[in-house]
Protein backbone atom coordinates (compact mmCIF):
# COMPACT_ATOMS: atom_id res chain seq x y z
CA UNK A 1 0.00 0.00 0.00
CA UNK A 2 1.35 3.40 -0.94
CA UNK A 3 2.38 5.54 2.01
CA UNK A 4 -0.14 8.24 2.82
CA UNK A 5 0.57 11.56 4.39
CA UNK A 6 -1.53 12.50 7.37
CA UNK A 7 -2.16 15.91 8.83
CA UNK A 8 -2.09 17.09 12.42
CA UNK A 9 -3.59 20.50 13.13
CA UNK A 10 -2.63 22.14 16.40
CA UNK A 11 -5.43 24.36 17.62
CA UNK A 12 -5.55 26.83 20.48
CA UNK A 13 -8.76 27.90 22.19
CA UNK A 14 -8.42 31.40 23.67
CA UNK A 15 -10.74 32.04 26.61
CA UNK A 16 -12.38 35.41 27.32
CA UNK A 17 -11.40 37.44 30.36
CA UNK A 18 -13.89 35.70 32.67
CA UNK A 19 -12.15 32.39 31.95
CA UNK A 20 -8.65 33.80 31.65
CA UNK A 21 -7.11 30.75 33.32
CA UNK A 22 -8.85 28.26 31.01
CA UNK A 23 -6.95 27.43 27.86
CA UNK A 24 -6.28 24.31 25.84
CA UNK A 25 -4.24 23.10 22.93
CA UNK A 26 -6.55 20.95 20.80
CA UNK A 27 -4.78 18.49 18.54
CA UNK A 28 -6.95 17.38 15.64
CA UNK A 29 -5.74 14.41 13.64
CA UNK A 30 -7.20 14.23 10.14
CA UNK A 31 -6.36 11.33 7.89
CA UNK A 32 -7.26 13.13 4.68
CA UNK A 33 -8.31 16.70 3.92
CA UNK A 34 -10.58 16.02 0.93
CA UNK A 35 -14.22 14.98 0.98
CA UNK A 36 -16.78 13.93 -1.60
CA UNK A 37 -20.20 15.52 -1.66
CA UNK A 38 -22.38 14.50 1.32
CA UNK A 39 -19.40 12.99 3.14
CA UNK A 40 -19.16 12.85 6.92
CA UNK A 41 -15.38 12.75 7.29
CA UNK A 42 -13.80 11.69 10.59
CA UNK A 43 -10.99 12.87 12.81
CA UNK A 44 -9.35 12.03 16.14
CA UNK A 45 -8.60 14.41 18.96
CA UNK A 46 -6.32 15.04 21.93
CA UNK A 47 -6.57 17.96 24.35
CA UNK A 48 -3.72 19.46 26.37
CA UNK A 49 -4.48 21.82 29.25
CA UNK A 50 -2.16 24.82 28.83
CA UNK A 51 -4.04 27.07 31.26
CA UNK A 52 -3.62 27.43 35.00
CA UNK A 53 -6.83 25.69 36.12
CA UNK A 54 -8.12 22.14 35.54
CA UNK A 55 -10.58 21.65 32.67
CA UNK A 56 -13.66 19.46 33.24
CA UNK A 57 -14.16 16.87 30.48
CA UNK A 58 -16.66 14.02 30.29
CA UNK A 59 -15.24 10.75 31.57
CA UNK A 60 -16.28 8.67 28.58
CA UNK A 61 -15.54 9.33 24.92
CA UNK A 62 -19.21 8.88 24.00
CA UNK A 63 -20.40 11.47 26.52
CA UNK A 64 -17.69 13.88 25.41
CA UNK A 65 -18.82 13.49 21.80
CA UNK A 66 -22.52 13.86 22.61
CA UNK A 67 -22.30 16.74 25.06
CA UNK A 68 -19.09 18.72 24.60
CA UNK A 69 -17.65 18.38 21.08
CA UNK A 70 -18.90 20.17 17.99
CA UNK A 71 -17.89 21.16 14.48
CA UNK A 72 -18.98 24.72 13.70
CA UNK A 73 -18.82 27.00 10.71
CA UNK A 74 -16.67 30.11 11.09
CA UNK A 75 -19.81 32.20 11.69
CA UNK A 76 -20.65 29.91 14.65
CA UNK A 77 -23.49 28.09 12.90
CA UNK A 78 -24.26 25.24 15.25
CA UNK A 79 -26.57 22.27 14.89
CA UNK A 80 -27.97 20.10 17.66
CA UNK A 81 -25.63 17.75 19.54
CA UNK A 82 -25.27 14.29 17.96
CA UNK A 83 -27.44 12.82 20.73
CA UNK A 84 -30.67 14.42 19.47
CA UNK A 85 -32.64 17.66 19.02
CA UNK A 86 -31.50 19.32 22.24
CA UNK A 87 -29.17 22.19 23.05
CA UNK A 88 -25.58 21.81 24.15
CA UNK A 89 -26.54 23.20 27.56
CA UNK A 90 -29.11 20.41 27.92
CA UNK A 91 -26.65 17.75 26.72
CA UNK A 92 -23.99 19.08 29.09
CA UNK A 93 -26.46 19.12 31.98
CA UNK A 94 -27.47 15.52 31.26
CA UNK A 95 -23.88 14.42 31.81
CA UNK A 96 -24.02 16.13 35.22
CA UNK A 97 -27.56 14.99 36.04
CA UNK A 98 -27.42 11.21 35.71
CA UNK A 99 -24.62 10.59 38.15
CA UNK A 100 -22.13 12.67 40.09
CA UNK A 101 -18.59 12.32 38.89
CA UNK A 102 -19.39 11.97 35.18
CA UNK A 103 -16.80 14.68 34.53
CA UNK A 104 -13.16 14.42 35.43
CA UNK A 105 -10.61 17.24 35.57
CA UNK A 106 -7.79 17.44 33.07
CA UNK A 107 -4.92 18.72 35.23
CA UNK A 108 -2.78 21.63 34.16
CA UNK A 109 -0.09 20.58 31.69
CA UNK A 110 -1.56 17.15 31.00
CA UNK A 111 -3.00 15.69 27.78
CA UNK A 112 -6.03 13.48 27.24
CA UNK A 113 -6.46 11.34 24.14
CA UNK A 114 -10.03 10.42 23.23
CA UNK A 115 -10.28 6.93 21.75
CA UNK A 116 -12.76 4.21 20.93
CA UNK A 117 -14.91 6.03 18.39
CA UNK A 118 -14.78 8.37 15.43
CA UNK A 119 -15.57 12.07 15.61
CA UNK A 120 -17.42 13.25 12.52
CA UNK A 121 -16.58 16.48 10.73
CA UNK A 122 -20.22 17.22 9.97
CA UNK A 123 -21.25 19.51 7.13
CA UNK A 124 -21.61 23.08 8.35
CA UNK A 125 -21.11 24.88 5.02
CA UNK A 126 -22.30 24.39 1.43
CA UNK A 127 -20.19 21.85 -0.45
CA UNK A 128 -17.47 23.70 -2.32
CA UNK A 129 -13.88 23.40 -3.49
CA UNK A 130 -12.73 24.95 -0.21
CA UNK A 131 -14.68 24.76 3.04
CA UNK A 132 -13.64 25.96 6.50
CA UNK A 133 -14.76 24.86 9.93
CA UNK A 134 -13.63 24.98 13.52
CA UNK A 135 -13.70 22.32 16.20
CA UNK A 136 -15.17 23.49 19.50
CA UNK A 137 -15.24 22.04 23.01
CA UNK A 138 -18.12 23.12 25.26
CA UNK A 139 -17.39 23.78 28.93
CA UNK A 140 -20.84 24.93 30.04
CA UNK A 141 -22.30 28.37 30.71
CA UNK A 142 -22.19 29.19 26.99
CA UNK A 143 -18.40 28.98 26.97
CA UNK A 144 -16.55 27.30 24.10
CA UNK A 145 -12.93 26.62 23.39
CA UNK A 146 -12.70 27.26 19.65
CA UNK A 147 -10.03 26.12 17.25
CA UNK A 148 -8.44 27.99 14.43
CA UNK A 149 -10.02 27.26 11.02
CA UNK A 150 -9.73 23.81 9.49
CA UNK A 151 -9.69 23.74 5.70
CA UNK A 152 -11.43 20.90 3.85
CA UNK A 153 -11.40 20.47 0.07
CA UNK A 154 -14.50 19.27 -1.75
CA UNK A 155 -13.57 17.07 -4.70
CA UNK A 156 -15.05 14.99 -7.50
CA UNK A 157 -13.57 11.48 -7.17
CA UNK A 158 -11.79 9.79 -10.05
CA UNK A 159 -13.92 6.67 -9.56
CA UNK A 160 -16.43 4.98 -7.26
CA UNK A 161 -16.72 1.18 -7.22
CA UNK A 162 -19.49 -0.85 -5.60
CA UNK A 163 -18.05 -3.46 -3.21
CA UNK A 164 -20.95 -5.01 -1.25
CA UNK A 165 -24.21 -4.32 0.58
CA UNK A 166 -24.12 -4.56 4.38
CA UNK A 167 -26.43 -3.84 7.29
CA UNK A 168 -29.85 -5.05 8.40
CA UNK A 169 -32.62 -5.68 5.91
CA UNK A 170 -34.52 -2.56 7.03
CA UNK A 171 -31.42 -0.36 6.83
CA UNK A 172 -28.99 -1.63 4.20
CA UNK A 173 -25.98 0.39 3.07
CA UNK A 174 -23.46 -0.04 0.28
CA UNK A 175 -19.73 -0.33 0.76
CA UNK A 176 -17.95 1.53 -2.04
CA UNK A 177 -14.29 2.17 -2.86
CA UNK A 178 -13.59 5.79 -3.84
CA UNK A 179 -10.38 6.69 -5.65
CA UNK A 180 -8.94 10.19 -5.79
CA UNK A 181 -5.47 10.78 -7.24
CA UNK A 182 -3.10 8.48 -5.30
CA UNK A 183 -5.60 7.51 -2.59
CA UNK A 184 -8.36 4.95 -2.40
CA UNK A 185 -10.75 4.86 0.55
CA UNK A 186 -13.49 2.49 1.59
CA UNK A 187 -16.82 4.15 2.42
CA UNK A 188 -20.24 3.16 3.62
CA UNK A 189 -22.92 4.86 1.54
CA UNK A 190 -26.47 5.13 2.85
CA UNK A 191 -29.34 4.01 0.62
CA UNK A 192 -32.84 5.52 0.33
CA UNK A 193 -35.04 4.44 3.24
CA UNK A 194 -38.80 5.08 3.25
CA UNK A 195 -39.20 4.26 6.96
CA UNK A 196 -36.63 6.89 7.91
CA UNK A 197 -37.70 9.22 5.08
CA UNK A 198 -34.10 9.31 4.01
CA UNK A 199 -33.05 10.14 0.46
CA UNK A 200 -29.78 8.27 0.94
CA UNK A 201 -26.44 9.17 -0.58
CA UNK A 202 -24.54 10.11 2.58
CA UNK A 203 -20.92 8.91 2.66
CA UNK A 204 -18.98 7.85 5.77
CA UNK A 205 -15.28 7.12 5.30
CA UNK A 206 -14.01 3.90 6.88
CA UNK A 207 -10.35 3.38 6.04
CA UNK A 208 -7.73 3.62 3.30
CA UNK A 209 -7.33 0.62 1.02
CA UNK A 210 -4.83 -0.29 -1.68
CA UNK A 211 -5.09 1.33 -5.08
CA UNK A 212 -5.34 -1.87 -7.11
CA UNK A 213 -6.36 -4.86 -4.97
CA UNK A 214 -9.83 -6.36 -5.21
CA UNK A 215 -11.90 -5.62 -2.09
CA UNK A 216 -14.03 -8.54 -0.87
CA UNK A 217 -16.54 -8.66 1.99
CA UNK A 218 -18.10 -11.55 3.94
CA UNK A 219 -20.24 -11.70 7.14
CA UNK A 220 -18.16 -12.36 10.24
CA UNK A 221 -20.63 -12.94 13.07
CA UNK A 222 -24.01 -12.81 11.37
CA UNK A 223 -24.83 -9.47 13.01
CA UNK A 224 -22.79 -6.29 12.67
CA UNK A 225 -19.26 -7.53 11.99
CA UNK A 226 -17.87 -8.10 8.51
CA UNK A 227 -14.55 -9.44 7.32
CA UNK A 228 -13.08 -7.31 4.56
CA UNK A 229 -10.26 -8.51 2.35
CA UNK A 230 -7.91 -6.05 0.67
CA UNK A 231 -6.11 -8.48 -1.60
CA UNK A 232 -4.52 -10.97 0.80
CA UNK A 233 -4.89 -8.78 3.90
CA UNK A 234 -8.03 -8.91 6.03
CA UNK A 235 -9.68 -6.63 8.58
CA UNK A 236 -12.82 -6.74 10.74
CA UNK A 237 -15.35 -3.95 10.18
CA UNK A 238 -18.15 -3.02 12.61
CA UNK A 239 -21.22 -1.80 10.76
CA UNK A 240 -23.15 1.07 12.34
CA UNK A 241 -20.01 2.56 13.89
CA UNK A 242 -18.02 2.53 10.61
CA UNK A 243 -14.85 1.49 12.44
CA UNK A 244 -12.20 -1.14 11.94
CA UNK A 245 -12.00 -3.19 15.14
CA UNK A 246 -9.19 -5.46 13.97
CA UNK A 247 -6.71 -4.98 11.17
CA UNK A 248 -3.28 -3.82 10.10
CA UNK A 249 -2.04 -0.32 10.91
CA UNK A 250 -2.28 0.54 7.21
CA UNK A 251 -6.04 0.03 7.37
CA UNK A 252 -6.83 0.82 11.00
CA UNK A 253 -5.35 4.32 10.87
CA UNK A 254 -7.59 5.59 13.67
CA UNK A 255 -6.61 2.80 16.05
CA UNK A 256 -2.92 3.19 15.23
CA UNK A 257 -2.98 6.93 15.93
CA UNK A 258 -4.91 6.52 19.21
CA UNK A 259 -2.55 3.80 20.47
CA UNK A 260 0.63 5.71 19.67
CA UNK A 261 -0.69 9.11 20.77
CA UNK A 262 -1.94 7.69 24.09
CA UNK A 263 1.46 6.14 24.80
CA UNK A 264 3.10 9.49 24.16
CA UNK A 265 0.54 11.33 26.32
CA UNK A 266 1.03 8.92 29.22
CA UNK A 267 4.79 9.47 29.11
CA UNK A 268 4.36 13.26 28.91
CA UNK A 269 1.81 13.28 31.73
CA UNK A 270 4.11 11.23 33.95
CA UNK A 271 6.87 13.79 33.40
CA UNK A 272 4.48 16.68 34.22
CA UNK A 273 3.48 14.97 37.47
CA UNK A 274 7.12 14.28 38.34
CA UNK A 275 8.00 17.94 37.85
CA UNK A 276 5.03 19.05 39.98
CA UNK A 277 6.07 16.67 42.76
CA UNK A 278 9.51 18.25 42.85
CA UNK A 279 8.12 21.74 43.44
CA UNK A 280 8.22 22.48 47.21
Amino acid sequence: MKKRYTIITMLVGIAPLLFADTNALIEVKRFKTWVVKNEQNFYAIAIKNIGTEPILLAKTTDEFYLGQLSTRSLDNKLGSPPGGPITYDEAYEEIEMFEKGRFEPLPVGETRVFEGRKFLLSSRAPFAETMQYKVSVYLGNNFWLDSEPLTVHGIIPDSEEYVATVGEANFPCDLVAVTYKSERWLYVKTLPNEQLRSAGGSYYSICPVSLTNKIRVEPHDGKSLYKIWDGGTSMIYRDGQTIIVEGSDEHNVLGKWARERKQQAEADNAEVRRQKAEVP
